[in-house]
């Protein structure tokens, strides 16, 4: 009776796993299918941007860490090592103590123990790239009815014009961009808005997933302006069906900023819209880590249809 059992339960869970194994491949199938009807013609995007979020030395931790280094060698590095070590000899020890006794070694103790300590935990934040540290990752997406050509032609000129290898190019860049979409109100369709407080290594991989989650909504990058000190690449580009209609353009905004910058709210009517453009171009160039402008269609004979709009890019909200 217990192997007749076993052998059932062997057989159900064989059945069942088969199941789940074909359930899947119907799945994953269906997904492959949509994949290849979303793919089924070239589209064109457009990209500019630059930064590092490596912490910069204008920041706070460099500013105490240049103090307690410069208090730290003539202090307790010149101290110890020119009396002590260096020719000084024992004859240190008896000017250093006067008539302290025992109560002055032991305050010598714990002053050289803190500065140990304080130099141990400088040394551990400056290894792990400043991991305390935290930035802020803002992501703003506006899709605009195609009719809005004027601004597709600016981002265009924006971004080859761009100089997104210095702090201050990359504060122009964002400016210029937010105030493209401020001045064409009338045909903005949709936005989305997001913000997140991450530390800077966990920021840096959340804003490349972002910048990439993006790259991958249209097929070929046909102009391309990122911060390696050459010009912009720009390429032809051939569409497949020069009949289609085209209906939206979308523009998605990625800034990172240190910490506490700013709110970013949610998005809802043109004037959150309006509000949240304002607050994104108000980045200057030293608060910016890092930026990304990307669009989409960039080349003017490209289309993104309703449809296209509304399966790829399924957050937006109506305004």
């Amino acid at each position: 009776m217990a192997i007749n059992l076993k052998s059932l339960l062997q057989r159900t869970f064989a059945c069942g796993l088969a199941l789940g194994l074909a359930v899947s491949a119907i799945s994953v199938g269906e997904q492959l299918s949509g994949g290849d009807q979303a793919w089924a013609r070239g589209s064109s995007g457009g990209r500019a941007g630059g930064g590092s979020f490596r912490s910069p030395s204008r920041s706070a931790p460099s500013r105490s860490g240049g103090s307690y280094g410069g208090g730290y060698a003539p202090g307790y590095g010149g101290g110890y090592g020119g009396g002590y070590g260096y020719g000084g000899g024992i004859g240190f020890f008896p000017i250093f103590l006067g008539g302290g006794g025992l109560g002055t070694i032991v305050l010598l103790v714990v002053v050289v123990g803190g500065a140990m300590y304080v130099l141990r935990n400088f040394r551990s934040d400056g290894a792990d790239g400043g991991s305390s540290d935290k930035v802020d990752v803002f992501r703003l997406q506006v899709a605009l009815l195609a009719s809005a050509k004027q601004l597709q032609r600016d981002l265009n000129r924006i971004a080859t014009a761009a100089d997104t290898d210095t702090p201050a190019g990359l504060g122009r860049l964002n400016q210029e961009a937010t105030l493209a979409l401020l001045r064409n109100p009338e045909f903005w369709a949709y936005a989305k808005s997001n913000q997140i407080n991450l530390p800077r290594l966990q920021a840096e991989s959340q804003f490349n997933q972002l910048a990439l989650a993006e790259r991958t909504k249209y097929t070929e990058e046909t102009l391309t302006k990122i911060g390696d000190g050459k010009q912009a690449i720009v390429k032809s580009f051939a569409a497949d069906n020069p009949d289609e209609v085209a209906e939206y353009i979308v523009v998605t905004l990625l800034v990172a900023t240190e910490a506490g910058v700013a709110r970013l709210s949610d998005v809802r009517n043109a004037e959150e819209l309006r509000q949240a453009l304002a607050t994104i171009g108000s980045f200057s160039g030293e608060q910016i880590v890092a930026l990304e402008v990307i669009w989409t269609p960039q080349a003017e004979n490209d289309t993104l249809t309703s449809e296209e709009l509304l399966t790829q890019y399924t957050d937006l909200v109506r305004l």
